[in-house]
């Protein structure tokens, strides 16, 4: 019979192994947030460090940018001109070594290449650039613990993962030396490179600590107070500032932990002066030095503590940390400020931009602008989730962008709020625009700790519009009936907590991520959540398709962990996809990478396949988010990609599918028109009636939700599709002895 010999050929194409899904990254997909979005996929910026590097050689120098909420590089290159203009570029990330908590570009061998000092554990490693304009930049170790000789003897020297230090040409000799709070945290201990007193060049690492109360001043142990000419106690006790005195760690009070270092020469005399920030504080405090040549009595005889304050002062919450760079490609170097607190601190537009309008040495700086590189890109805050949901009922798939937590300027603390995006554009060209950050008002419902919500959306009472499901951070869930109606907004205004088929309430520990998804595909939408551990628990819709009553069948459902590298923690989110009729499982994990899985339909009580625990190679910090979708309509799978700092990146796979290269005649088995808009026909050809009768089509979205099934009773069978969104569906033909599919497009 035709017609099996056509679904046998078209099912045996059609489910092709699918190791690798091919995702590349795009920034073809335009984002308006009042204007359009320069590099809105770019990840965003949460606690960021900044410095200048020519990251592709052409005599301008770029940005680099190291966020210290995911130890994250990112690369941004200059657009040319004496602009603040940058593009991103994350080509160059790779080209750096692993680093943590901080990390500054210091040239400090004198050869024209920056080189990297970072932290490592109670001190600071240095990286040598060896690249080449040829070759691009590479970094080699250079010194993985950074000494320093006081008294005599040798010791590592101690910088805290805290504290931001200052690595910079102190005495004017042209070798890096180095400025740090020291253990008690309210002295600055300065290192001096002999480098050039040693070999008459700047080429080596020799540091000898030469002041342990550099400036004469001293901070509150407890506060962000300075204390100005402060020799009177150990261990600054000495009249002049190069004394080398020495407490034991164990006697040293005042331990204060927390705050950051800019020096930079502020009138051109050679002699530095000081920036600080304080870990619980938002301004930052300008330190003048009395001396008149470098390390000559050198103290600090006055402050500003509302720095710049010719301008807009510094005010982030908290922990300002300040970076000498040159932001506009004039060869005069600017300001950039930004919070570098982990916790507590503003983690959306933090980044504060000061152009210098006077001189390099002897800089003005005044303000320009909050949110400086945050405010081109999509940006919620700590940790992004982002989903496809059709807001508006025109079947176009709009964002919903979650946060776990936006810092909230009025009680200091943070909070979840999910941004909406309209798509504006077409099927072929999406567009997104931001409409709100509060996207209907769900923060103001006082759902949980109003954190880390994450929804889900499905058609859970066949009415035509999709409802939500609201995971949070407590473990509990909240369904919320979508009242709005078919074609029209979106309505949640009213919630209950989501219960299970016994009417106990579903709860999972904290953090919920929940899927809705036909998994046992019987034609109505099961629950999948994801976990704080890892795993997923997977609850059966044994209801129907107008009342959702759902049976825990699973705590482990297939088998999936993805905490191996966090013990307990694992944060797993789902992302199951159909393609041609076989699920696949994208996993969202704390460690950042995603994991992919086959081998699930018929095998729900087993183990799925871990195909790749690293899929891609993708990585764009921790806490990965995927929502998968073909939002383009053209056969391939978008991936909108979220990570704790708060931003999306975005991909776009290979052909999901080979069904549409399958060529089959009319006498077959076709699908006319397709794509579709009111309606399609299906053509079963010389089919006999008796096999007709045995046959069953079905309608399948991306989701692997049946959507509509037809018992056919002739060659000839149209399906009404003018409710259905637009999109990519399977159509999908079973019958006694065959199976077979078919793409279908519905515009």
């Amino acid at each position: 019979m035709r017609l099996l010999l056509a679904l046998t050929l078209l099912f045996s194409i059609s489910t092709t192994s699918f190791s690798q899904f091919g995702f590349e990254r795009i920034d073809t997909i335009t984002v308006i947030n009042g204007s359009q979005l320069k590099m809105p996929w770019a990840g965003g910026i949460d606690y960021p460090q900044f410095s200048n590097i020519d990251l592709n050689w052409d005599g301008v120098e770029d940005l680099f940018v190291f966020d210290r909420t995911t130890n994250k590089v990112l690369t941004f290159i200059h657009d040319g001109g004496s602009t603040a203009s940058y593009t991103y570029d994350p080509s160059y990330e790779d080209l750096f070594p692993e680093m943590t908590d901080w990390a500054f570009l210091v040239d400090y061998n004198c050869d024209g290449k920056e080189d990297i000092y970072t932290y490592t554990i109670g001190g600071a490693k240095v990286f040598r650039n060896v690249g080449d304009s040829g070759s691009g930049h590479s970094f080699v170790l250079e010194n993985p613990n950074l000494k320093s000789w006081l008294w005599g003897s040798e010791g590592f020297m101690f910088i805290s993962a805290v504290d931001l230090p200052s690595f910079k040409d102190i005495d004017g000799d042209n070798d890096i030396d180095v400025l740090t709070f020291s253990v008690g945290g309210s002295n600055i201990e300065y290192h001096k490179n002999m480098s050039m007193e040693t070999y008459g060049v700047c080429d080596s690492l020799l540091y000898e600590t030469k002041n342990l109360c550099w400036g004469r001043f001293s901070e509150d142990g407890s506060t962000n107070l300075v204390t100005l000419y402060d020799t009177l106690g150990y261990p600054c006790n000495g009249s002049i500032t190069n004394e080398e005195s020495w407490r034991p760690i164990q006697e040293r009070e005042d331990r204060h932990s927390g705050s950051t270092i800019l020096a930079l020469d502020m009138n051109n005399n050679g002699v530095m002066e000081l920036v600080l920030g304080d870990i619980a504080y938002p301004n930052m405090t300008l330190l003048s030095n009395e001396g008149t040549s470098p390390n000559m009595n050198s103290a600090m005889y006055a402050q500003d503590v509302n720095f710049p304050s010719n301008t807009v002062s510094v005010d982030v919450q908290v922990h300002p940390g300040g970076f000498h760079v040159d932001i506009d490609n004039d060869g005069i170097r600017d300001l950039l400020v930004a919070p570098n607190s982990k916790v507590g601190s503003e983690n959306r537009v933090g980044v504060y931009r000061y152009e210098n309008t006077a001189l390099d040495l002897a800089p003005v700086f005044e303000y320009q602008e909050l949110g400086f590189l945050q405010n081109d890109m999509i940006e919620v805050g700590s940790v992004s989730y982002p989903v496809f949901f059709d807001h508006n009922g025109d079947g176009l798939k709009d964002l919903i962008v979650s946060s776990q937590g936006q810092f909230d300027s009025g009680t200091l603390n943070q909070i979840s709020k999910m941004s909406y995006y309209e798509n504006t554009g077409t099927q072929a060209n999406p567009e997104f625009t931001f409409v709100t950050d509060d996207y209907q008002n769900i923060s103001l419902l006082g759902l949980g700790n109003n954190l880390v919500f994450y929804p889900t959306f499905g058609d859970l009472d066949n009415d035509g519009d999709e409802d939500m499901i609201l995971g949070e951070y407590t473990g509990y869930s909240y369904y919320m009936e979508n009242t709005g109606g078919p074609g029209n907004n979106a309505i949640f205004n009213t919630y209950t907590v989501l219960s299970d088929n016994n009417a106990d309430p579903i709860f999972e520990g904290t953090f919920i991520y929940p899927q809705l998804v036909d998994l046992d595909r019987d034609g109505d939408l099961d629950l999948v959540n994801g976990k704080r551990t890892g795993k997923l628990t997977y609850f059966e819709n044994v209801g129907n398709q107008s009342v959702a009553l759902f049976q825990e069948v699973s705590t482990e459902l297939g088998g999936v962990d993805v905490s191996e590298y966090w013990n307990t923690e694992g944060h797993s989110i789902p992302q199951f996809i159909d393609i041609d009729n076989e699920y696949h499982l994208v996993l969202g994990s704390k460690t950042g990478y995603l994991h992919y899985y086959d081998n699930i339909d018929g095998n729900l009580t087993g183990d799925f396949n871990l195909v790749d625990s690293t899929l891609e190679d993708l990585y764009i910090g921790s806490h990965s988010a995927p929502a998968i979708w073909d939002i383009t309509a053209d056969g391939k799978l978008e991936m909108a990609l979220g990570n704790k700092r708060g931003g999306l990146a975005l991909y776009k796979s290979a052909p999901i599918t080979d069904v549409s290269t399958v060529e089959l005649t009319s006498n077959e088995f076709s699908v006319y028109p397709n794509p579709a808009k009111e309606s399609f026909t299906v053509e079963l050809g010389a089919t006999l009636y008796n096999q007709i009768v045995d046959l069953k089509i079905s309608v399948i979205d991306i989701s692997g939700r049946t959507i509509k099934t037809i018992s056919p009773i002739s060659t000839q069978t149209v399906i009404d599709v003018s409710q259905f969104s637009s999109g990519n569906y399977i159509l999908k033909i079973e019958g006694n002895d065959c199976v077979g599919a078919q793409k279908l497009l519905i515009e």
